[in-house]
């Protein structure tokens, strides 16, 4: 891997088209919600793409927007209203401002809405159980040529408005099971007319749309393409020798870049390689590099060196960088300074995705290491006029989190921690597979904390006497939450143990272990366990294992517990841990007698809030926050020691 100060590459000037960049970095389109619910671009959206520029960002490409209203799916952003152009001006004058170049994607996401009713469109009436076609359970609507032709001029006509209000280029969403990318693929596209049948055929939608984009907004004006160059786990999916065959026509009918994407159904949608491998998806743009002159755009959870070794190495021509923008907008500007150890990394936890996605009511993409994303402005860290002196007591991510931004903010802090290094429950939250990366933003704020001047107390127990004596304005609580027991009978037995101390290494594990408890946290340990070579058993008491997980990570975790034999009960009650054994009552009612040499407890936890209430009345001011206020996950903390460290 390429050290930060050797970091050369991905800096230098790139051209698309006529579009000068000032360096090889591009944020991708990645969707968030900030629209404003009836359309227009509004200030949240505006101030999260101006901080990206700001950052240093070669070139941002504006998420998905429909080219026309009838296609814009729930808070999508709009491209084909007149009315809504003063936020789109707005936004490219913004990110204008600091030398960045903007695009937009525009993107048909299968849905239109026809007199009322949203209703699906595809190129074929196939239901297909892939991401978008056939999800309604009803057959997609067969495009006429008509309709093909029509639809080919919203997009003409959306591109013509995007240089109309300072965009620098548009990019053609081809990609993910979009309509666009839907007539590139066998899997659902079996026309027989000329838009279906040889990869030529099945081109020409998109080849249409290119030309009219080149005649409507003009010939100089750059546009390019986002394609799946392979679909794994798609039965009769689009291939890479397809690819190789589609991409000299893109480029000749006027695509002046190629942004190489994949899609995975299935297992292959959410799991290993794709969502966790940096770079899974290089080898496909160079495979494109090699059949094409034009500029070749890399995605796939890449970094600055990675991006530097991939630029050096040929395989492409750009860098896509998007979950670590989000992270932290100030990437390329540290990176180019040497400073990559002050870069907020991400941690691949795909919450972002998740919450967006899946999560009913979603107020837009979140980022657990970045609680300002999205919220730029009201997030501000500003000095404060009078330095108060701040404990913080628990060295969690809430903890830290608090700490870190009273700090920033001028505060004298100092921060105690029982254990021999900070970190809390994350140091165990990060043994289980995929979940390595959370150590990174642990080492990240550990770091942080000792620059801007944070005294830490390690190995320290703060009782109520050992805080008051320290004289603090302004007293934190984030001390975290306390395993709960459940009430069943043998819990007293000496092979009982917490998951936290089977994570830590504190508890020995035999050889059959029975989890009571199918939450996430029971789940992450079973398949901790049963990565070990553990015969592994969860009971769970609800119908569902994993529930209080969002989609894409259970959806992965519940394939690698599948992987590996995992014995899953949902709708079970654990009446009674006997001697190498729990008896456990199905949801069919039958009772079964499962043996256990380790009985793992994972049913959640409670507040820990002793201190708390012993210090109530002894300190002039007291905030009590994270899991020892009320155990929730890893986003809340940190977002609520943002927002503590704001308001001291």
């Amino acid at each position: 891997m390429i050290a930060g100060a050797q970091l050369k590459k991905i800096f230098e000037s790139a051209r698309i088209g006529r579009m000068q960049l000032k360096n090889r970095i591009v944020m991708p389109p990645i969707g968030t919600y900030f629209e404003e619910e009836d359309g227009p671009v509004g200030p949240r959206m505006i101030s999260y793409y101006e901080a990206r520029a700001r950052g240093g960002a070669g070139l941002i490409i504006v998420e998905g927007s429909a080219p026309v209203l009838q296609c814009a799916i729930p808070r999508q952003a709009v491209l084909g209203d007149d009315r809504l152009t003063p936020g789109w001006r707005e936004l490219t004058d913004r990110v204008h401002k600091h030398g960045t170049r903007i695009a937009v994607q525009l993107m048909h996401a299968t849905w239109e809405d026809r007199v009322g009713r949203f209703v699906q469109v595809g190129p074929s009436p196939l239901i297909v159980p892939t991401r978008f076609m056939g999800l309604s359970g009803q057959p997609p609507h067969e495009l006429t040529v008509q309709e093909i032709a029509e639809r080919v001029g919203w997009f003409a006509s959306a591109a013509r408005r995007a240089r109309e209000v300072g965009f620098d280029g548009v990019e053609i969403h081809a990609a993910h099971q979009y309509l666009v990318a839907a007539f590139l693929s066998s899997a659902t596209n079996q026309r027989d007319d000329e838009y279906g049948g040889p990869v030529e055929n099945k081109a020409r939608f998109l080849l249409e749309i290119l030309r009219a984009i080149r005649e409507e907004a003009g010939q100089n004006f750059p546009v390019w393409v986002r394609l799946n160059a392979q679909e794994w786990g798609v039965e009769n999916g689009v291939t890479i020798e397809e690819t190789r065959r589609v991409v000299p026509l893109l480029v000749e009918a006027g695509s002046q870049a190629v942004h190489v994407s994949g899609y995975g159904a299935g297992p292959y949608m959410t799991s290993a390689p794709i969502s966790d491998t940096p770079g899974f998806l290089v080898p496909l743009a160079e495979e494109v590099k090699r059949v094409t002159d034009v500029p070749v755009i890399a995605v796939g959870r890449l970094d600055l060196e990675l991006g530097e070794t991939i630029l050096r190495d040929g395989k492409a021509d750009l860098i896509a960088i998007g979950r670590r923008l989000m992270a932290d907008p100030d990437l390329p500007h540290k990176g180019a300074a040497g400073r990559l150890d002050d870069a907020l990394p991400c941690i691949g936890c795909l919450e972002c995705i998740n919450r967006l996605a899946f999560e009913p009511g979603s107020k837009g993409a979140v980022c657990v290491v970045n609680p300002a994303m999205g919220r730029e402005d009201e997030y501000q860290i500003s000095p404060v006029a009078n330095a108060r002196r701040v404990v913080v007591v628990g060295g969690g991510p809430a903890g830290m989190q608090a700490a870190l931004v009273a700090a920033k903010r001028g505060h004298r802090v100092t921060l105690f921690e029982k254990d021999a290094r900070l970190g809390g429950q994350l140091n165990v939250a990060a043994v289980p597979p995929f979940k390595d990366d959370i150590l990174y933003w642990t080492d990240y704020m550990v770091g942080q904390l000792e620059k801007t001047g944070v005294t830490v107390k390690l190995s320290t127990t703060a009782t109520a006497e050992v805080i008051a004596g320290e004289n603090a304005d302004a007293v934190v609580i984030a001390t975290g939450g306390v395993p709960t027991m459940p009430d069943i009978l043998g819990t007293d037995a000496p092979n009982v143990v917490t998951a936290q101390d089977v994570l830590s290494g504190k508890a020995d594990v035999g050889p059959h272990v029975v989890i009571i408890g199918g939450g996430t946290v029971g789940c992450e340990t079973g398949h901790h366990l049963a990565e070990r070579g553990k015969t592994v058993t969860i009971v769970e008491s609800l119908p569902r294992m994993a529930g209080d997980m969002l989609f894409m990570n259970r959806r992965r975790l519940m394939h690698a517990l599948r992987s590996k034999l995992v014995n899953m009960l949902t709708g079970a009650t654990c009446q009674e841990i006997v001697k190498d054994a729990v008896r456990v009552t199905t949801a069919e009612g039958e009772q079964v007698t499962i043996r256990a040499d380790t009985v793992v407890i994972a049913v959640g936890y409670r507040a820990g809030q002793q201190l708390y209430q012993a210090l109530e009345g002894k300190v002039p001011e007291m905030h009590c926050i994270g899991d020892a206020a009320q155990p929730r996950k890893m986003l809340e903390a940190v977002d609520e020691g943002y927002r503590t460290g704001l308001a001291l």
